[in-house]
């Protein structure tokens, strides 16, 4: 475990470094006094691009035994401190650099793998790189987000779709969620105003009740501990997709309010599914066997719910303390639960280390 940590621990700081600075500028937006002010637009591109970008490079290069290809989520994540310099132009290339190698990364995995999920996730590589390279040429972050978006929804759902390739799906079943997948790639490259806003909503709400219906969920949360923790916290994010969709739907007079129509996605959707998958991707990436689990988890998925909740209800209402209270529940509970998560698999690596120590002394004769 200590070697393991050592040797990517620089890495794995600089990606919590990246996650801290985006929860920071988070807050900083919603009128939290921090001493972000330097880098606050770059919110989104630190969420996107800098963690959960860096995190999923991480997640599928340790797959492979090339340790030459963890240059390009160190390159990635590289971008924060490029953000900090005010280099932003260097900042957007690192990101850019980072999709590039994820587009590349995929490629390796389709020559072995032909499963629609990897495909899937291949096309969302594509969508990230898109945003980028938008947000280098016209400098504007309205121009990527529903890049982002789309990245962020085809590799998760493809990451669904790999883990429940054994569940017995009709191809029409198949078909009808390829087709929802299609249109939002449409609604990307649509203006709003000409169709886009509408098949953004529509794609996401149907994607979402087809992974509450057809997703492994409803069989997993039958199962005891990290199972039922997982499938809950995935029904959870598949609602909020739903929600992001019937948000765009009805925002065709844009009465909705940006934050509930960005959040509801990217935090409702999004880190729940990170809340759901931590405990499972955090022991792959370091090479570990031990998969954390605490009932307290419950706790804290249901206190970042009921806040987000909150936020989007101060959007609606108008109550900026809502909002503002929400958000920053929002963040504390990330924080308190990534910290949960490493504390209680560092407390499981020790005792199966005390264990095999002890089987050690039995045998000596």
């Amino acid at each position: 475990m200590k070697k393991l940590l050592l040797n990517k621990a620089p890495l794995l700081l600089l990606v919590f470094a990246c996650l801290l600075s985006g929860i920071l500028t988070g807050w900083f937006r919603l009128g939290l006094d921090l001493p972000v002010s330097r880098v606050f637009l770059h919110h989104g591109a630190m969420m996107t691009g800098s963690f959960l970008g860096t995190v999923i490079l991480i997640e599928r290069i340790v797959t492979f035994k090339k340790k030459w290809l963890f240059a390009l989520p160190i390159i990635n994540a590289s971008s924060l401190l490029f953000f900090y310099l005010n280099w932003n132009q260097i900042a957007f290339s690192c990101l850019i650099i980072g999709s590039l190698g994820l587009v590349f990364v995929f490629y390796l995995i389709n020559l072995k793998q032909t499963e629609l999920g990897y495909q899937m996730m291949w096309v969302g590589s594509a969508m990230w790189l898109v945003g980028n390279a938008h947000l280098l040429i016209f400098q504007k972050y309205a121009n990527s987000i529903i890049w982002w978006m789309g990245f962020l929804l085809l590799t998760i759902v493809g990451e669904r779709m790999e883990l429940t390739r054994f569940l017995p799906l009709s191809q029409f079943k198949k078909n009808i969620l390829m087709l929802f997948l299609l249109l939002f790639v449409i609604s990307c490259v649509l203006p709003f105003h000409l169709g886009g806003q509408l098949l953004t909503g529509i794609s996401m709400t149907g994607i979402g009740f087809w992974l509450l219906l057809y997703d492994m969920v409803r069989k997993s949360i039958k199962k005891p501990g990290i199972h039922r923790f997982s499938a809950l916290t995935l029904s959870f994010a598949y609602s909020w997709l739903a929600v992001a969709g019937i948000f765009f739907l009805f925002n065709q007079s844009g009465s909705i309010s940006y934050d509930a129509l960005i959040h509801s996605f990217f935090l409702g959707f999004v880190f729940s599914m990170i809340f759901a998958h931590a405990p499972i991707i955090l022991p792959g990436v370091l090479g570990l066997a031990s998969k954390p689990y605490h009932s307290v988890w419950y706790f804290w998925v249901g206190i970042f719910q009921l806040s987000l909740v909150v936020r989007i209800l101060g959007d609606f209402l108008s109550f900026l303390s809502w909002k503002q209270v929400g958000g920053f529940i929002n963040g504390v509970v990330i924080l308190i639960f990534i910290v949960n998560v490493v504390g209680l698999l560092m407390v499981n690596v020790r005792k199966e280390k005390a264990i095999n120590f002890h089987h050690k002394l039995i045998r000596k004769p």
